[in-house]
């Protein structure tokens, strides 16, 4: 639960160091303009979903100050919302909803945005090999029996790992102790527990994040499709969204809040920590401006992918980089597009002719590929996700997503207009290299407790996707976890 902000800050208010704030020319005087120092507590590297709520709670509820860097130039990560700018409408490509655990209503209410429950429509699905571009004619998809039964043997399953798995992995234990069942292969997993009705769900609700998706490691499979995201789809948890229908709507709010602690458009492109516990020293540059910006934070907080080139400005030592080279990723690219030929109210979803007729472990495509297009209601916008590995790159996705909508037409699966054109792509995004992953060798190596053992060193904190459950609120709870104990660092 969040705690309440006046009751927390006045317990650390006794407490908590002074903070370290303003600017050079504040204390020192102008100099060069184009360079500015700035003096924080805590400097974050990323204003995604954790990036984001950490800035938050360590400048409202900690009385920290704190300043975020962000590349995009916008906070919210894999939100993703585009806005049709004749209509006013607004469509969100990435994240869809909310899971409310962790009393994360409450984070809206924070900022005044009413939520209200997420009711999906109901649409006209159509199984479609996107390989040939022809619809299935034999294929039954599992009935709400069977998903139901597959859900809840997944659930039971998953429920027996959650001290070790969620919200992170503090209390994952050493490798000869690992339960067996998190190092098998999902398909194995899924076969073992009779899962197969829900394998389509499980895959298409947050399975297309992995590109080797009924390959990867069941304890990898459940950092994205976790216990809180099949309670919330047997209706045992609840789901929320924005009453605007708009889930940019938060992470504007916090811009707003946060006000000048926010670098957008920014990147680290020089970095000192010490090998000790001093002060962090970054060199940042926003690429609108053209300035350069110098931080020096006591501490700092990571929040992007751990990936080589994210990593690069900040002069990794031997530890580090062999931990994080340890890990590899998929890519998820999201978008919307139209075109005449797209039906109103349609799901077109990639199904191998292999799952026919009820097959339904074969329903998962080959990589890379478009997971579906799939229709907003009461408009012409298809959202897409393409999914390739970790050298997936966005016009390889372009790609995939127009080969899909071609075979389709050329199949009869789809009607062909007069003149011919090309998807129209109204947004496309990358969530850039995400779901980290491992093989059961490396976890083997004890891992997982190297991961762990860099929180705190070198003056750097972790949080984000690679160290948490995928889904925001649960991302949200390890956060919780964790700022505690960068604050005691101080």
């Amino acid at each position: 639960m969040i705690p309440n902000t006046i009751t927390v800050a006045c317990l650390l208010w006794l407490w908590v160091p002074s903070t370290l704030a303003g600017t050079e020319q504040d204390k020192r005087g102008a100099s060069d303009p184009q360079v500015t120092t700035i003096y924080r507590d805590v400097a974050i590297v990323g204003g995604g979903a954790a990036g984001s709520y950490a800035a938050v709670r360590l400048r409202e509820d900690f009385g920290l100050s704190v300043v975020v860097i962000e590349k995009d130039d916008k906070l919210g990560g894999h939100v993703n919302t585009w806005t049709d700018r004749t209509t006013g409408r607004s469509f969100d490509a990435g994240v869809q909803n909310w899971i409310d655990i962790n009393n994360a209503s409450s984070f809206f209410r924070r900022f005044g945005i009413a939520v209200q429950p997420n009711v999906r429509s109901v649409l006209d699905q159509h199984f479609v090999d996107f390989a040939t571009g022809s619809e299935l004619t034999s294929y039954t998809p599992p009935s709400a029996a069977d998903r139901t039964e597959g859900l809840r043997r997944y659930l039971a399953a998953a429920e027996q790992f959650i001290s070790i798995l969620e919200p992170g992995w503090w209390n994952l234990p050493e490798p000869s102790k690992i339960p067996a069942d998190l190092l098998l292969p999902f398909h194995d997993f899924a076969a073992k527990y009779n899962l197969t009705g829900g394998l389509p769900q499980i895959f298409f609700t947050t399975g297309f994040g992995k590109h080797n998706f009924m390959d990867s490691l069941t304890l990898f499979v459940m950092r994205s499709f976790d216990v809180s995201m099949v309670r919330t789809l047997l209706g045992l948890e609840a789901n929320f969204v924005p009453v605007s229908r708009r889930n940019q709507d938060l992470y504007d709010a916090i811009r707003n809040s946060l006000g000048p602690d926010v670098l957008t458009s920014s990147t680290v492109i020089d970095a000192h920590r010490p090998d000790g516990n001093g002060n962090v020293t970054l060199k940042v540059y926003n690429q609108d401006t053209n300035t350069t910006t110098h931080i020096t934070a006591k501490k700092l907080l990571f929040t992007a992918a751990p990936t080589k080139n994210n990593l690069q400005p900040f002069h990794l030592s031997p530890d580090e980089k062999d931990t994080f080279n340890s890990f590899y990723y998929s890519t998820s690219v999201v978008g919307i597009v139209s075109h005449p030929s797209l039906p109103l109210n349609a799901s077109f979803i990639n199904t191998p002719a292999a799952a026919q007729p009820s097959n339904w472990a074969a329903a998962v495509p080959s990589y890379p590929y478009n997971t579906r297009f799939e229709n907003y209601p009461n408009s012409s916008y298809y959202r897409v996700i393409a999914v390739g590995d970790q050298t997936f790159t966005i016009n390889q996705a372009r790609d995939v997503i127009q080969s899909s909508f071609d075979k389709m037409l050329a199949a009869g699966t789809l009607p062909r207009i007069t003149p011919a054109r090309n998807l129209t792509f109204h947004l496309l995004k990358s969530h850039g290299q995400v779901s980290a992953s491992t093989s059961a060798e490396v976890l083997g190596t004890g891992f997982i407790q190297r991961l762990n053992a860099l929180q705190g060193k070198r003056s750097t904190w972790y949080t984000g996707a690679a160290w948490s459950v995928h889904l925001t609120t649960s991302l949200w709870g390890f956060t919780d976890g964790l700022l505690p104990r960068l604050v005691a660092s101080l």
